[in-house]
């Protein structure tokens, strides 16, 4: 790995495990970037397959797409996104792997939890790709920050066993673009773990593609047909051509190309579900102390210290009654709430007709669906990762509402086929 940067003192040597820089001020973000994720899963359950060019997304025969590909299969045309059949057809010596969605989540979500046990603030923004918070961290730990971010990298990479890149800095996008850069200065046919930490975010993000930029692929493909290549050449432009050819998109591509950055790390709750039950003092047999008795759970379970501040969408009831048999009853809210008053009252609804076969003798409810709050929209052309999470936030609440996907994405299927229901499909719109 070699130095990103000189020193003020002049250049030095290359050293193992990556290039460091005091920074002028201590770093408060860092990004872990593993790079084909997927592609490094394989390799690392098949280290043959090194070198040589990787799709995944299952057989050639099926009718589906890649979901990864490795850099010597993207020199041959392969996308992510291009049909298998495609793919064949462009690299016949590709290796074609099955998606194995399960085993990858899982161990995307080990590297969160190794994170999280590190930081009080960790984002995952993909499947191998993680900020999080590393302010005073350094400091508490009793190390200096490049043996500090050197332990923390070798901690990761012996607990998973993948290539992977650290970087730090002061902002966001400079952390993120210090971890990408050690990935295209770095031979990753071979076993590597690297950091860096940036002092100087504007000279420094100069030097990088502009696929590095946190914007769609289209973007990219536009900036690239115009011929810029690098954030340095898109630094060059002025504010206000930028913003005429990308719109509210220009002015974000225009701070981060000058390493401007002033988003925030978002903190991204577990998947929590609270249970409380109870029996009732006395057999029920109207609807009255049932309310009561659900209306006294729900403050115990919102008191808890693991719920504190946060909302929630959906809430299970049971009721059990003195037969053996169950009664249940579901509300999906039609705005997360943390507010018993109005939980009940779109609750209190389910009960109205309800007809005991006998006297009811315990109640039980969970809740879930958490988030740590609702907001109502607010500038309606707002940019950015905050977005998106939005989106997927509110797709998520109509799914539970409907009971399924209801929102859906356009994607290739057969492209070549004269039927012209073959051609495109719907599939479900998600991260």
């Amino acid at each position: 790995m070699r130095w990103l940067e000189r020193d003020s003192a002049g250049a030095c040597d290359a050293a193992l495990g990556g290039g460091v820089l005091i920074p002028e001020a201590p770093c408060t973000v860092a990004c872990l970037y593993i790079p084909d994720f997927l592609v490094a899963l394989a390799r690392r359950e098949h280290p043959e397959l090194k070198g040589r060019p990787v799709v995944i997304g299952g057989s050639p025969e099926e009718h589906a797409e890649v979901r990864a590909c490795s850099p010597e299969a993207t020199k041959t045309g392969i996308v992510v996104g291009t049909t298998l059949r495609r793919a064949l057809a462009l690299c016949r010596d590709a290796v074609f792997l099955p998606h194995r969605a399960a085993e990858a989540a899982a161990e995307a979500a080990r590297v969160v939890a190794f994170l999280q046990g590190q930081s009080p603030v960790v984002e995952k923004i993909e499947q191998g790709h993680v900020h999080f918070d590393v302010r005073g961290l350094p400091y508490l730990a009793g190390m200096s920050e490049d043996l500090y971010f050197r332990d923390l990298a070798e901690g990761v990479g012996a607990s998973t066993g993948l290539p992977l890149s650290v970087g730090a800095a002061d902002t966001v996008f400079t952390a993120h673009a210090a971890a990408v850069a050690q990935v295209l200065e770095t031979d990753l046919n071979s076993a590597w773990i690297s950091h860096v930490v940036v002092r100087s975010p504007r000279r420094y993000v100069a030097m990088l593609p502009v696929e590095t930029l946190p914007v769609a692929p289209a973007v990219h493909q536009r900036l690239r047909l115009f011929g810029l290549e690098s954030l340095g050449q898109v630094a060059e432009l002025s504010l206000s051509a930028l913003q005429a050819q990308f719109g509210p998109d220009g002015a974000r591509i225009w701070k981060l190309s000058k390493g401007e950055d002033d988003s925030v790390l978002s903190l991204q709750l577990e998947d929590l579900k609270v249970a409380e039950e109870m029996d009732l003092p006395a057999p029920a047999v109207t609807v009255g102390p049932l309310l009561a008795a659900t209306r006294a759970l729900l403050q115990r379970a919102f008191v808890r210290e693991d719920v504190r501040d946060r909302s929630v969408r959906q809430l299970d009831w049971h009721l059990g009654i003195e037969s053996g048999e169950t009664l249940t009853r579901r509300v999906v809210f039609r705005e997360p709430t943390r507010d018993v008053s109005r939980i009940m009252f779109a609750f209190q609804g389910r009960l109205e007709h309800l007809q005991l076969p006998a006297v009811g003798i315990s109640i039980a409810l969970t809740l879930s669906g958490f988030c740590s709050e609702y907001a109502q929209q607010g500038n309606l052309w707002a940019t950015g990762p905050k977005l998106r999470r939005e989106l997927l936030d509110s797709i998520e609440q109509l799914n539970v509402r409907a009971g399924g996907p209801q929102v859906f994405r356009i994607v290739e299927v057969q492209p070549w086929s004269r039927i012209p229901e073959r051609q495109l499909a719907l599939a479900p719109y998600g991260p």
